[in-house]
């Protein structure tokens, strides 16, 4: 079974049993997954199904960094790995210390040493905030941080591909060669947010587009099918995106406020919701927070979908 068929069959999983839709299963799924900082989102999700009260988890050879090894009768957790079928992950309480280890890390020290990476307690450093609004334009976005509206209002995101309005793209592909090019979206922020603010909002924007809920622009033909949702169902991922972002980076975001009455009103979350879609959009916004490593412009959706962007760059590297 190929990783998309398995994402597949998960989601189908959270549509059909009916245990999986209930509000609070999905807020607790929220909770877990921002919990568990050292796996993407949608790995989170995994080991939740799997052991729901699990507090931290890491493969064997992680394990042994920490003078642990896996307990010969533990049972092993299955999470997704890129370019391959699966990974196995234990829990802490299935690790020992052997008694020849050097020295022995207590739990708790574990997982607060594990998670301080991650940790940016309320602030965000401007840094972080520029990395996103540049690899955006991999995804043929532009940014405009000068949006006039009221305070209720937080971001939007258009496709301008057929639009009057002209933003431009400035996509460096290595040291010698820079790429400008017409953008296919445009992300704007409140005037007034500051930087908290600016990311949860763009979380919120890019969720939209990453849950599939605008239309391929012209010319990327099927790169994805266009979920004709109702605004609330768009409005509930936009802001579970944002929430499980914000979580992950530790600072506030009004998505809480948003969906915790929704969750309090309802029994169960709208059937139409993706959590599959959920975790991969906010895993790819993460990835856009932190990993410099895989944010290249060749996994963009601006070069993997638009042909002539990629004549453009043929044409550049020809003539250097």
């Amino acid at each position: 079974m190929t990783v998309e068929e398995t994402k597949s069959k998960l989601d189908i999983l959270f549509s059909e049993v009916k245990a999986y839709r209930k509000s609070k299963h999905f807020a607790e799924l929220l909770g877990f997954c921002a919990k568990f900082k050292t796996l993407a989102p949608y790995n989170a999700m995994l080991v939740h199904l799997q052991r729901p009260h699990a507090r931290f988890v890491l493969t064997p050879s992680e394990w042994r960094k920490y003078n642990r090894k896996v307990r010969a009768h533990a049972r092993p957790l299955v999470i997704l790995v890129p370019f391959g079928p699966v990974d196995f992950v234990f829990e802490i309480q299935d690790t020992y210390t052997p008694r020849q280890a050097p020295y022995e890390y207590g739990e708790t020290e574990i997982i607060d040493e594990v998670e301080k990476p991650f940790r940016v307690s309320g602030t965000v450093n401007s840094s972080m905030l520029n990395r996103l609004i540049y690899f955006m334009q991999y995804h043929g976005i532009a940014y405009n941080p000068n949006w006039e509206v009221g305070s209720d209002c937080g971001a939007q995101i258009e496709d301008i591909a057929e639009s009057d309005e002209y933003r431009q793209l400035n996509i460096r592909i290595n040291k010698n060669i820079d790429v400008v090019y017409r953008a296919k979206f445009l992300v704007s922020t409140n005037k007034n947010a500051d930087d908290c603010e600016k990311i949860a909002s763009i979380a919120h924007a890019l969720g939209h587009l990453f849950c599939y809920h605008l239309p391929c622009p012209k010319g990327w033909g099927n790169a994805w099918e266009h979920r004709n949702l109702d605004k609330e169902v768009k409005e509930f991922e936009a802001e579970a995106v944002a929430r499980m972002v914000c979580d992950r980076l530790g600072i506030g975001t009004h998505s809480e406020r948003y969906l915790a009455p929704y969750l309090f009103r309802h029994n169960e979350i709208p059937r139409e919701v993706s959590v599959e879609n959920i975790c991969f959009a906010a895993n790819k916004i993460l990835t856009m927070c932190f990993d410099i490593q895989k944010m290249t412009y060749r996994n963009g959706l601006l070069y993997k979908n638009d042909s002539n962007f990629q004549e453009l760059l043929k044409s550049i590297k020809s003539k250097k």
